[in-house]
Order: C-alpha cells, then structure tokens, then sequence
C-alpha cells in the first residue's frame, strides 16, 4: 500500500503538456490571466485611494509624519506599483500571444508583490491587534486568482513565507499569539497551494478534454462533409442515366409533373419531344452492343447541346429513345428545335452500313406543344407525342409534331 502512495505522488504533482498542446494552453491562460490581473490591479487602486482618504481624514492631513505614518507609506506604494502594473498589463494585453512570456513574468512579480505587501501589513498589525487575516486573504487570493503553475507559486509561497515566519517575532512579542499566527498562516498556505494545484490539474485536463472534443468535432464534420458528398453523388446517380450522363425515366417523370404544374400555372406552353434512333436494331446487329452504347452516347451528346437553357432537360426515355422537356417554346420554335437535333445527329456522322435511309445514324422525332390546361392531362400529353413520334418513325429521319 505504501509503495503504490509513494509511485502515485509524481502522478498526482503531474501537470505537464507538450508540444503544440503547450503552447496553446499557455496561451489561453495568459488571456485569462492578463484580464483578472487587470481586474485586480483596478480593484487595489480603488481601495488604496479609498484607505488613503480615510486614513488622511484619521491623521487629520498628517498622513506621511503620522506616527503610524509607515501604514501611509504602504498605502502609497501599494497605490503607485499596481498603476505601474495596470499599464503593464494593458500593454501586454494588446498581443497575448507576442507578449506571453511578459506576461508570465509580470504575473509572477505582480503575486510576489502582493503577498509581500500583505504580508508586509501583517507584520504591522501585529504591534497592534496581532491579526493576519491580510496576509492570509493574500495568500488565497494568489492561489484562486491567477493561473500559475503549482511549482511556480509554490516556490513563491516558500520564499515568501520563509521571511514572514523570520520577522514575525521581531514584530509579536506575545509566545501565545506568535505560534498561532504561524500556525494558521502555514496551514493557510499549505492549503492554498493544495487548492491552487487542484485548479490546475483542472485547467489542464479540461484543455485537453476540449482539444479532444476539437479533434472529433473536425473528424465528425469530416465525415458529415464525406456523407453530404456521397449521399449528393448516390441521388445524381439515381437521377441519372448510367450510359449517357442524361437524366434517366424516374426524372423524367418528376421534371414532367413539376413543368406541367408550373405552366398550368402561369399559361406558359410546354413542348415535348419524343426521339428514337432509326434502325437501331440493324445498326446493333452488324456493329455490336457496345458500339451501339457508344451510337446511344452520340445521339445523347447531340441533343444534350441544342436543350443549353437551365430549365430545359434531356432524358433518356429506355433503350435507344430519348425524350426531351422543354418549356417556354412555341410550337414554332419547338419544330424549329427539333430541326436542329435532327441536323446535329446527321453532322455527328455516326456511320450506319444496315440503314434503309442513310449510309449514317438519323432520328426520327415526335413533337407537341401545349399550354397546359384542366381540360388537358399529362398522360394525354404523353400519348399524342407519343403517336407522333410513331408516325415519324414510319417515314423515318423526320419530324411528325401532334395536331
């Protein structure tokens, strides 16, 4: 038992970081640091300007020639030094992370400079109440105030306790007064450092608790960024045809019912063109399947460059049909349009031996144009483009456009 206590206490006194980790705890600390000790400097200013008032009024302006003028002298000091301290602290907390070893060291002199001046008041009050609730108040404020590392303050309490152990019997001459004050100031200062160092281990096991939180915060956003990025890409591919990068039927259906919605809406027409591959299967049957996949490609790429508006679409409709959706075309216009789709599959000049019409690839297309209406249906809109797709493809490399 005793041996597993004597391993645990390096465990226990243990409050190091490293690296990078170092460096940004020091950091965040010297920022809280640099406001409470400003905080402190302010507060002390206040209350030596109030005893120095009170105790000008006590000696009747005899503040400096006073026989207890040593206390004024304290006062004084006191309200000079934190001053010096509150500009040096506004200073360096303009850039915490430039001014971090200043900081430090400021920190550190400041602390020093209050217990000793406490410390200093203590030893006073004992020629005449005996009390040192100064110097013990220092001393828990030293340790709950600042951040400071425990080895740090705990070198600073030695010292500092050290002379004020030395003096006090210089300043109490009672045997009964002198072994409780010492008593009570040390066992203050023992568990003010224990209270300090706790705060510490505190401060540091939560820094890394938070940078553990910061790395799976990352990690998770990371992984919500890859799961949006595939999710995106799953419903892409699942609105598009595999072979030819063009929307595939289920789209066409949405994108349908959607323009149809919106037209009868707002009376705009809608046009919709049915195109198929002329002798397809005969282009199959002396080419193969996969030039026929490349031929299906081509015819794709074509129509996929005369619908260029953000709203129009291209869908491959099953096997070698496409179907395209287009609003805001007359029906003009939309026989116009197919003129060119018909045009720039001919340029494509897929060659096509088995053709009955060409020594190339051509298209046969039904069109119809509507302003979408309660008197008129999706399905009869299909329909009719339909049947005039079918006319077309009787006469074959034409346009038929429904009446």
């Amino acid at each position: 038992m005793l041996k597993e206590t004597i391993k645990s206490i390096p465990e226990f006194f243990s409050t190091s970081l490293s690296g990078q980790d170092k460096t940004e705890f020091m950091i965040l600390h010297n920022r809280i640091n640099v406001v409470r000790l400003k905080i402190t400097a302010t507060a002390f200013i206040i209350l030596e300007i109030i005893m120095l008032s009170v105790y000008f009024i006590v000696t009747k302006g005899d503040l400096l020639d006073h026989p207890d003028k040593t206390y004024g002298w304290m006062y004084i000091s006191m309200l000079v030094v934190m001053s010096i301290f509150l500009l040096i602290f506004i200073h360096l907390g303009k850039n915490v992370v430039k001014h971090g070893f200043g900081i430090n060291c400021s920190g550190i002199l400041f602390s020093i400079f209050i217990l000793a001046w406490c410390a200093g008041i203590s030893l006073l009050d004992q020629l005449s109440n005996g009390q040192v609730i100064v110097y013990v108040v220092a001393i828990i404020s030293i340790a709950v105030t600042p951040i400071l590392h425990p080895f740090i303050l705990f070198f600073m309490y030695i010292v500092i306790h050290t002379a004020f152990l030395v003096l006090l019997p210089r300043f109490q001459s009672s045997s009964e007064l002198l072994f409780t004050n010492s008593i009570n100031s040390t066992s203050f200062l023992v568990i003010s450092w224990a209270i300090s160092l706790m705060r510490y281990k505190r401060s540091v096991e939560e820094f890394k608790i938070k940078k553990i939180l910061q790395v799976k915060s990352y990690e998770l956003e990371q992984m919500n960024k890859e799961l949006e990025a595939t999710n995106l890409k799953l419903e892409t591919l699942s609105q598009t045809d595999a072979l030819t990068g063009v929307s595939n039927r289920l789209m066409f259906g949405k994108k349908m019912e959607a323009e149809w919605n919106r037209c009868k809406r707002y009376s705009i027409p809608l046009t919709l063109i049915f195109v198929d591959i002329d002798n397809f299967k005969t282009f199959n049957d002396l080419y193969g399947h996969l030039a026929g996949d490349q031929c299906i490609k081509q015819v794709a790429n074509a129509l996929s460059a005369c619908a260029q508006r953000s709203f129009d679409m291209v869908s491959r409709y099953g096997g070698d049909e496409f179907v395209m959706v287009l609003p805001h075309l007359t029906k003009d216009d939309a026989l116009i349009l197919a003129d060119q789709v018909k045009k720039r599959v001919e340029e494509a000049a897929v060659p096509h031996l088995n053709s009955a019409i060409s020594d190339h690839v051509t298209v046969s297309l039904g069109v119809h144009t509507i302003i979408p209406s309660d008197e008129t249906s999706i399905y009869e809109f299909i329909r009719r483009t339909d049947n005039a797709l079918y006319k077309a493809k009787e006469r074959r490399n034409c346009i038929c456009s429904a009446p």
